[in-house]
């Protein structure tokens, strides 16, 4: 991927579904977290085609900068904080990524 930006973007989303996974949340649940006001389904959905690819372009869906800080706080995490462990990722190449 030659998009440094969105290698970062990447790196953050796998970084958040590793933390949520560390935290024995399943992706529903997880989703249920960020977007509370969604139906279950649609919040899954969402997270599904952010995660790994939407059923639309093909390609994972991009994260909007209020959905991220949804997501940091739903893992009571700080986004700046993970946003920086997500740079280094994506410097180190420590990741697998999907383009």
């Amino acid at each position: 991927m030659d998009d440094f930006p969105s290698l970062i973007e990447r790196c953050l989303v796998a970084l958040i579904d590793e933390r949520a996974d560390a935290r024995g949340w399943g992706k529903g649940e997880f989703a249920q977290k960020v977007w509370p006001q969604d139906n279950p389904k649609s919040a899954a959905t969402k997270w599904a085609a952010i995660r790994s690819r939407s059923a639309n372009t093909g390609k994972p869906q991009g994260v909007l900068l209020s959905d991220a800080q949804r997501m940091a706080e739903a893992l009571g995490e700080d986004l700046a904080y993970l946003l920086a462990v997500a740079k280094e990722k994506a410097r180190d190449a420590d990741i697998p990524i999907q383009a």
